[in-house]
């Protein structure tokens, strides 16, 4: 039996899928433990491109269960779709979902509240508006909607009315009147009746697999700086993604965790608005944007680009624990003629690697750069570490030295092979 997680340890979109996908070839079960369909997992399969919301990487590979945890808030419209896709290509997913009964529901009323907020408030936080917010305030105004209620019909569309009620008198919603939503009722309630056979005390059926010996894996959506309490507020998503949600996600205590694995990409990149302290502005940027394919899964977005921030990087294995690294997109740095990394920040005249220092006034930081030579060569084809270019094991090593946690694994392109591990 073993028990292994994986956190993304930047702003997301570190290749999280791709690392699931490929330790899920020995694991019986993959749990995600937080968020909903904000996330966005690309993994690809025999020349296949597959796009995951909400269901864990995992259903990708035969038997294997997957687990969609109290933590998260689960959208039913979204999730059927997803669960379509799924059977378009061939994935069987009958007898393999598992709902919490204690996750929370994302009703078109959250979701017509995220889009309100965000188009109506003065400071944009760069949300997906797939109502992610609005479900985690309900939760903790303990007026949710959870998952054991998607049993009954009758219950769920009266709770869903007085939800909306009570959003319209309350002027959650704005300019936005009940028949601008109501039309969205009937298929979100169908949908909530087509997955409710799927709903199930997923800790009793966690529980009942380990006392077997089945392995687990653990799927983090977004990434450590989005974390509500330990990522960069008020630009952060509305719950814990880093390691400390497991326990509150799955009810899986961190000391039952053998392997904490931290994902990487070989530079950084953000989606949405928030401060960047490594962000570029110049062709590199663009280059960066243009050759890593770095547009949002979910959003479409593209997203920012800039050097690794090995600042960032410490503050976040520190917080996670990580016992190792996987580092994902290293072949888009191959035709880089020189490559910088940020080692510290300075501020008021003054140096700092502390990044918990600065984290309420990252906007004022400038970064200080170490720059090494590129490797100027192809590592898409290499299959060993051994057969790095020299100058690659060298940016290898300065990472793994500032996140002090050994690099177990680099990913050198999209394809689930190209992957060294050792």
């Amino acid at each position: 039996m073993s028990i292994i997680s994986i956190t993304g340890g930047q702003w997301g979109d570190e290749g999280k899928g791709k690392i699931v996908d490929h330790l899920s070839a020995n694991v019986d079960i993959v749990a995600r433990y937080q968020g909903g369909a904000n996330a966005g997992h690309t993994v690809y399969v025999k020349d296949r491109k597959i796009i995951l919301h909400q269901v864990p990487s995992g259903i990708l590979r035969d038997d294997c269960h997957c687990i969609l945890g109290n933590g998260m808030v689960i959208d039913p419209v979204s999730l059927v779709e997803e669960i379509n896709m799924l059977r378009q290509n061939g994935i069987s997913v009958e007898g393999r979902i598992h709902i919490a009964n204690t996750a929370h529901i994302v009703t078109p009323v959250h979701r017509a509240i995220d889009r309100a907020s965000e188009t109506n408030t003065a400071q944009k936080i760069g949300t997906t508006s797939r109502g992610i917010g609005p479900t985690y305030v309900d939760k903790y105004n303990r007026r949710g909607i959870r998952g054991h209620n998607l049993t009954d019909s009758d219950k769920l569309e009266e709770m869903v009315k007085k939800r909306l009620e009570d959003a319209i008198t309350h002027g959650e919603l704005y300019d936005l009147s009940a028949e601008d939503i109501e039309h969205e009722f009937p298929k979100f309630l169908e949908c909530a009746k087509s997955i409710s056979p799927m709903v199930t005390d997923t800790f009793k059926f966690m529980q009942g697999k380990l006392e077997v010996g089945a392995n687990i894996l653990i799927e983090g959506a977004q990434g450590t700086l989005l974390d509500i309490d330990h990522g960069t507020y008020p630009f952060v998503t509305s719950s814990n993604c880093s390691v400390g949600g497991i326990a509150n996600g799955l009810g899986i205590p961190i000391t039952a965790i053998d392997r904490r694995i931290g994902i990487f990409k070989a530079y950084t990149t953000r989606v949405g608005e928030g401060p960047f302290p490594t962000e570029l502005f110049d062709e590199t940027g663009s280059q960066l944007q243009e050759t890593g394919g770095e547009f949002g899964a979910t959003t479409g977005r593209p997203r920012r680009c800039g050097w690794f921030d090995g600042t960032l990087a410490g503050y976040s294995s520190r917080i996670n624990g990580f016992t190792e690294i996987a580092l994902t997109k290293l072949d888009v740095l191959d035709e880089l003629d020189e490559i910088k990394i940020c080692t510290a920040y300075e501020v008021d005249g003054q140096r700092t690697k502390h990044f918990s220092e600065v984290l309420h006034r990252l906007a004022e930081v400038t970064p200080i750069y170490e720059s090494i030579p590129g490797w100027c060569e192809p590592t898409t084809d290499i299959e060993h570490f051994d057969e790095l270019p020299a100058r690659a094991e060298r940016f290898i090593r300065i990472l793994s030295d500032i996140m002090e946690t050994p690099i177990k694994f680099v990913s050198t392109g999209p394809e689930r092979e190209q992957l060294i591990s050792r």
